[in-house]
C-alpha cells in the first residue's frame, strides 16, 4: 500500500473515530462542552446602511460607471440607478461589499485595473 493510501486510510479512520466519539457523547445527554472544546464567538459584522447619496459616493470614489459598479456588486445597472435615486435599497450583501470597497479602495482599484482588457486599459490611462 502506498504512503498516500495509508495517509488517506489513517485520515478516514480518524474522522470515523471522531464521529463515533461525538455520537457517544451526544447519546449520554451531557453537553458537548463537557467532552470537547466549544467556543462561542460574537462577530460584529453588521454592514452599514447605504442611502442614495452613500451608494453614489461609493461608486464615484471608485471612479466607475453605474454599469461597472453593477458588475462589481453582481446586480443590474437598473438596481444601481434605483438605489442612487432613492427608489430602492441595496441588500445586506451589497452593503457589506460596499463597506469593503470603502475600507480597501486601493485594492478594488487594482482588481478593476487587472480585470480590464489590454485595449481598455490604454483608454483608461
Amino acid at each position: 500500500m502506498s504512503n498516500k493510501k495509508k495517509e488517506m486510510q489513517t485520515l478516514g479512520e480518524e474522522i470515523v473515530d471522531g464521529l463515533r466519539e461525538l455520537s457517544e457523547t451526544v447519546a449520554t445527554g451531557k453537553p458537548l462542552s463537557a467532552k470537547f472544546t466549544v467556543r462561542t464567538v460574537e462577530l460584529k459584522l453588521e454592514p452599514r446602511q447605504y442611502d442614495a447619496l452613500a451608494v453614489r459616493k461609493t461608486r464615484e470614489e471608485l471612479q466607475v460607471s453605474q454599469a461597472i459598479f453593477a458588475a462589481i456588486l453582481a446586480v443590474s445597472p437598473e438596481c444601481i440607478e434605483k438605489w442612487e435615486q432613492g427608489r430602492g435599497e441595496p441588500s445586506r450583501t451589497a452593503c457589506r461589499l460596499m463597506d469593503l470597497i470603502n475600507e480597501h479602495r486601493d485594492h478594488w482599484t487594482d482588481v478593476l485595473m487587472k480585470s480590464v482588457r489590454p485595449n481598455a486599459e490604454k483608454i483608461m490611462a
